[in-house]
């Protein structure tokens, strides 16, 4: 089972910070360059300082982002900036926004859940060492989980409160952010009660879980115990929640004109490929299906999987028997991985770029920046949870689930 808990939230102060659109930013991990340097510009207090302060010429090991981000943190809560609840609440997260011209609402809630040493937090991806150092640093410096890591489940979905939200604010895309604080106790008690003897499935933030998990253990926090170095800021989304959306992250391949032939005589082996005139046909295709997008003749084709035999057979080869139904997986070891292992040494460039728009990914092929594009549909939250509760890890970039929490809601003190 897993274990729930309010926490005191610290929050901008609407009092000082009459416009919080101006000090929220997305999360650390889709901040640009370009991005961070704007954030930097819109306002003195902005999140981004925190989450994602900016590295400098004189940086040294005592002065440095991490130690600047730490220092932001405790002038803010010195100056009112930002203020700490007095009691330990849960706080009610909504997001409204638009996908495709149709409107969306995403309802879930931000708590503390206990870091999992008992299978009860299921991940579905692998972990890479950089980010997880990174995050670790600001850990050490902040004592605070500055961004809630995102988990789906299956179960009681939370409700809106009938009270006006403590934040309501719109960010530069258009979508609405609304934030409701929840502290009575019998209400977070009954309804954290209600996760008794279920799991919840990381949706962003397995490097964030990671090392959450690391820095107890540097610790040597007892994980049995009820150590606040034990729990990590959270944001729950039930599963069947319309506005819990995953999105396709298309490959765009950077390779030369021979491997691109190659990887198209490779497809004739496997898939049956059919002209179309939109991705749209794509999407609505049954099976596994794929978009390719040559930049030789500037035409898309879709790819339909006809071998499943080879498939199947390819796939246990390569140890990928369990992700068989996935489609990234299946791209990957059909057509990708023996193409681009090739460049790994010697490239300082990408080999394989991604975007989540196909448009996009189309256009960088058309503009001579790529050699082609595969675009792909996006996985199923079912499935992605059924792999996870096989243990299975997907292929690097396998999900998108849309839109991230944005940073700068609320923040939490570990100790």
């Amino acid at each position: 089972m897993v274990d729930i808990r309010p926490f005191r939230g610290i929050t901008y102060n609407t009092k000082k910070v009459k416009d919080v659109s101006r000090v929220i930013s997305p999360p650390y991990d889709v901040i640009s360059q370009e991005e961070q340097d704007r954030l930097y510009l819109k306002d003195e207090n902005n999140i981004v300082r925190i989450i994602l302060g900016k590295q400098l010429p004189q940086d040294s090991e005592s002065d440095n982002r991490y130690s600047r981000a730490a220092g932001f943190l405790e002038k803010w809560l010195k100056e009112d900036v930002l203020i700490e609840d007095g009691s330990p609440c849960l706080y009610v997260y909504e997001q409204e926004f638009t996908h495709r011209k149709m409107r969306y609402s995403r309802k879930g809630f931000i708590g503390l859940l206990k870091l999992d040493h008992r299978g009860a937090i299921k991940v579905h991806e692998n972990t890479f060492s950089k980010p997880k150092e990174d995050r670790l640093l600001l850990m050490r410096a902040t004592a605070a989980n500055t961004e809630p890591i995102f988990v789906t489940y299956k179960g009681d979905e939370v409700s809106i409160p009938e009270d006006r939200p403590v934040i309501e604010v719109k960010d530069d895309a258009g979508a609405f952010h609304r934030l409701w604080r929840v502290c009575d106790e019998g209400a977070i008690s009954s309804f954290c009660g209600s996760f008794d003897g279920i799991n919840v499935y990381i949706a962003d933030g397995h490097h964030r879980h990671e090392t959450a998990v690391n820095y107890a253990k540097e610790l040597k926090i007892n994980p049995d115990s009820s150590n606040p170095h034990n729990y990590i800021m959270t944001y729950f989304v039930e599963e069947q929640d319309p506005g819990l959306l995953v999105l396709p992250i298309h490959r765009v391949l950077h390779i030369t004109a021979e491997d691109n032939d190659l990887l198209l005589k490779n497809a004739k082996k496997y898939f049956l490929i059919v002209e179309v005139d939109s991705f749209a046909k794509i999407e609505k295709a049954a099976g596994h299906v794929f978009g390719y997008f040559s930049g030789k003749d500037n035409k898309l084709y879709m790819l339909k999987l006809r071998d499943v035999v080879s498939k199947d057979k390819i796939m246990l080869q390569k140890g990928r028997q369990d992700l068989s139904a996935l489609d990234t997986a299946i791209l990957h070891s059909l057509l990708i991985d023996d193409i681009t292992d090739k460049y790994r040494d010697g490239r300082s460039e990408a080999v394989i770029t991604y975007s989540h728009d196909d448009e996009e990914a189309v256009s960088a092929v058309r503009k001579g920046k790529a050699a082609c594009a595969l675009l792909l549909n996006p996985a199923k939250v079912k499935q992605i949870m059924d792999i996870a509760d096989r243990g299975g890890r997907m292929p690097q970039k396998s999900t998108f689930f849309y839109p991230k929490p944005y940073s700068g809601l609320v923040m939490r003190k570990i100790a």
